[in-house]
């Protein structure tokens, strides 16, 4: 984030965060509140003041000061199904077909391809990918599967080489997003997980078809997980 600091001003501190704790006894309850943080003013010689403890309001406040866009209210589309701002997004799109690239390594043809539905997810400005089996929106139950598209680790995550990333991750940028990740040319770095066939021979059936053969993807969680390990993704 860029800060504008006016030179002529003088920054001066105001008010201190004070994050206060019980001594440990070892006798505490797992679900007792051990701390609590208190706002002290400072007067002109940086001393701590009287304090008051931190309402949600103010910490709310504090943190818009850190994340500007957590005071701005986003239009969610029908396809963004998680958003939290500045840190992560999911979205899904329907099956379709789409032109997809080979590089001359695998002996594939680029050309228009059926893909099955597909999950995204970007955390941390890395997009990860799984396919659906569904025709409208996914839900917390939903089953999702391993992406059969070269260039996708087992976990999701996907190798995106020398492509420029998108630097924002808003909802008006999904479709910026998916041309990133398809103007890639697929490599055989990373073989896609399926289930009963070649990678190679799964795509070399599939040109030409309207529809993907969705019996040859290989089960790995629901939508509900991939929420859930964001979390865990962030670090």
């Amino acid at each position: 984030m860029d800060l504008e600091i006016a030179m002529d001003r003088k920054l001066a501190a105001q008010y201190a965060l004070v994050i206060y704790g019980y001594e440990k006894t070892g006798y505490e309850d797992a679900n007792s509140v051990d701390h609590y943080i208190v706002k002290h003013r400072i007067d002109r010689e940086g001393r701590l003041l009287e304090g008051a403890p931190l309402t949600r309001n103010v910490l709310r406040k504090i943190c818009s000061l850190v994340i500007p866009s957590l005071q701005s209210l986003e239009y969610l589309p029908e396809r963004v199904l998680a958003y939290s701002p500045d840190s992560a997004m999911l979205w899904w799109t329907p099956a379709g077909q789409r032109r997809i690239f080979f590089a001359k390594e695998t002996g594939l043809r680029s050309g228009i391809y059926p893909l099955p539905a597909m999950l995204f997810l970007v955390v941390n400005q890395t997009l990860h990918t799984w396919a659906l089996t569904v025709t409208a929106r996914p839900e917390l139950s939903t089953a999702i599967y391993h992406s059969p598209l070269f260039n996708v680790y087992e976990n999701g995550s996907c190798c995106m080489g020398d492509i420029d990333i998108p630097r924002s991750t808003l909802p008006r940028d999904v479709g910026v997003w998916e041309e990133a990740f398809f103007d890639g040319a697929c490599t055989s770095h990373i073989l896609p997980k399926l289930e009963g066939i070649d990678p190679y021979d799964l795509w070399r059936s599939t040109k030409g078809k309207t529809a993907f053969p969705h019996e040859y993807l290989v089960p790995c969680g629901t939508v509900e997980d991939v929420i859930t390990s964001i979390a865990k993704r962030q670090t």
